[in-house]
């Protein structure tokens, strides 16, 4: 997940309610593009802990101890404490919490991530390795609290990245949408309302010529360049952004939650 632009929009200050107090939602058929499709991986948060032979808590895609990355203009500090497991939903939460990493560099604030590999050298033994043609997919409930910074794209050294989705409730409306393999900048697509309202699917098609992106079941937008990797990794993080490109909590917010209720990958049958 890489440094983003500033959307075009209205910039709307939401406080927003505490998503764990939000029931589990029915869970429902998994809207998919035109085809047959198998689910090659797949995890519904069945448990009472993350499941750590498919997810890590580290990433290398962050530089500082694999769980910080102030360069990207990031104010968080991610830790295994700020995840949790519980009525078939994983809970990101970051919170205004000082935190000092090993290297010395101060933060201002914890959250969490989950990773499917490319881990520092934590790598679970079964974590997905998505490839062309695959179809990946999240069903989540984004927090609407100002500064928060939720995303889900593939990673792997060497510029294998696709962002599903970066999102920023600063611009509530509009999801961002990136493929760095294929060399593009990234697109801001209004989505009709706000997202953080309610639960989605947002889902990507890794094709070799496009890389389409999904809303709901929904094509939301083609890139006509392809996804350009021998394979990546999956990444689902709660970044806070430190203002650089969108805004920074206001004073008033200390906390904020991404709720997960499954990540999925689809290969054509």
């Amino acid at each position: 997940m890489r440094r983003t632009l500033r959307a075009a929009g209205c910039v709307v200050a939401l406080v927003g309610t505490t998503l764990a107090a939000a029931p589990r939602p029915a869970r429902a058929t998994d809207p998919l593009p035109p085809g047959h499709w198998s689910a090659t991986w797949q995890d519904e948060f069945d448990g009472s802990t993350l499941d750590g032979s498919k997810w890590t808590t580290w990433s290398a895609s962050y530089s500082d101890a694999c769980r910080g990355n102030k360069p990207d203009h990031k104010l968080e500090y991610n830790l295994p404490g700020n995840l949790s497991v519980a009525n078939g939903r994983l809970t990101i939460t970051a919170r205004r919490q000082a935190h000092t990493s090993p290297g010395g560099t101060s933060y201002g604030w914890t959250s969490g991530l989950v990773a499917t590999g490319d881990s520092c050298g934590h790598d679970p033994s079964g974590g997905a390795f998505v490839k062309k043609g695959d179809y990946i997919q999240i069903r989540t409930r984004l927090p609407g609290r100002i500064g928060m910074w939720p995303a889900f794209w593939t990673w792997n050294a060497g510029g294998n990245e696709v962002d599903v989705f970066e999102y920023h409730p600063d611009n509530p409306r509009i999801l961002e949408l990136t493929n760095h393999t294929g060399g593009g900048a990234a697109d801001y697509h209004q989505t009709g309302s706000d997202v953080s309202a309610g639960w989605h699917y947002i889902g990507a098609y890794l094709g070799a010529s496009s890389v389409d992106w999904y809303y709901d079941g929904k094509l939301l937008h083609s890139d006509g360049r392809g996804f350009d990797s021998d394979g990546a990794y999956l990444i689902v993080d709660l970044a806070v952004a430190d203002g650089h490109y969108h805004d920074a909590p206001p004073s008033d917010v200390d906390s904020a939650q991404m709720l997960v209720d499954s990540v999925k990958v689809f290969r054509s049958s």
